[in-house]
């Protein structure tokens, strides 16, 4: 494959030594050789075409870096107070978008670890290049799934009422009413359109549609309903007439 190559990958990964897979993707949209993806496994996926099966080793340098004694961290227990959280060994908890590991709680401090919970690890990857992604339309949307990751049935439904308008240097992406993506993510989604696909601007659109009023629809149905009398004149006229 080249840098900049749009693909459909399939991997499992996991510790060295370890039986259960940690990060598991049947179908996940990567560009190739821009570093959106770990370094062991981009520089892998270099030296393969599609159709290719390979099974990686990747020291930490390559993989979620080597710890670093300097990310562990006294953090006052009157922080977790502020936040409602009661931290206990082996809490892992988002702070400002790094995961981090609680290891000690002493008194008044707690100790916390920023590294990653793999880093220091070696770790095995399997890999198999699924499809090569040629349609502009599709890159864009393997874009767009790349930060949304859909992950349970109604995200996948959401996902696939997205709409792809691309012109010449623009980009409109029409979301469904009920697809929530932040704008920070919106932005590295135009962002990357922009880097990788040449284009210079990128739109974000709603459709939101007028429900029908209960009045039209209480109207639609007797207007049905005189188009049956009017078809069943002999009927209509015996409910009407008292029975002799």
């Amino acid at each position: 494959m080249q840098k900049g190559d749009f693909i459909r990958l399939k991997y499992s990964g996991k510790i060295k030594g370890a039986d259960k897979d940690l990060d598991v993707r049947d179908n996940a949209p990567v560009i190739v050789g821009v570093g959106n993806i770990m370094k062991g496994v981009d520089e892998a996926l270099l030296e393969m075409n599609v159709g290719d099966k390979k099974t990686i080793e990747v020291p930490p340098e390559k993989g979620f870096g080597k710890r670093d004694p300097k990310m562990i961290k006294l953090v006052p227990l009157s922080e977790f107070k502020r936040h409602g959280q009661k931290p206990r060994v082996g809490m892992k908890f988002n702070a400002n978008g790094v995961m981090a590991t609680v290891i000690a709680v002493s008194g008044g401090r707690v100790k916390v670890d920023f590294n990653h919970p793999l880093a220091g690890k070696t770790l095995i990857y399997n890999l198999e290049i699924k499809s090569k992604i040629e349609n502009l339309e599709d890159k864009i949307k393997a874009i767009l799934e790349f930060y949304y990751q859909p992950n349970n049935d109604a995200e996948k439904q959401l996902f696939e009422k997205v709409e792809i308008k691309a012109g010449d240097k623009a980009v409109e992406i029409i979301l469904p009413v009920l697809m929530e993506i932040n704008s920070l993510y919106k932005r590295k989604i135009a962002f990357d359109i922009m880097k990788y696909l040449d284009m210079d601007f990128v739109k974000f659109s709603e459709i939101f549609e007028k429900p029908k009023e209960k009045k039209d629809e209480e109207l639609g149905k007797k207007d049905k309903a005189k188009d049956v009398a009017n078809k069943n004149p002999d009927k209509e006229k015996s409910k009407k007439e008292p029975v002799q």
